[in-house]
């Protein structure tokens, strides 16, 4: 279980870290979808690692940046729907 476990830690700490290099390099930007899926599925998996190594600081830190990341999805949704109505008015 414990290789598992730090197979998926190691996983979304790469895509914390793709995610976020993209964003540097200008080859994602940040209202789209797929970097706040990145950061989203990171997240999950750090905050199962860090729960099964009981680092409960880290699974709130994690827990908390999921979430800041579905914001962003949704925020991101949102947002594109009242651009939409503004232009086609």
């Amino acid at each position: 279980m414990k290789f598992w476990m730090d197979s998926a830690g190691w996983l979304g700490a790469a895509l914390f870290l793709v995610s976020y290099a993209l964003l540097v390099a200008g080859k994602w930007k940040p209202d789209q979808k797929r970097y706040h899926l990145a950061n989203f599925f990171g997240a999950v998996l750090v905050c199962l690692n860090t729960w099964y190594d009981s680092s409960f600081p880290s699974v709130f830190v994690n827990g908390i940046w999921g979430m800041i990341a579905v914001y962003g999805m949704l925020q991101g949704k949102f947002l594109k729907k009242t651009t939409d109505r503004e232009e086609n008015k």
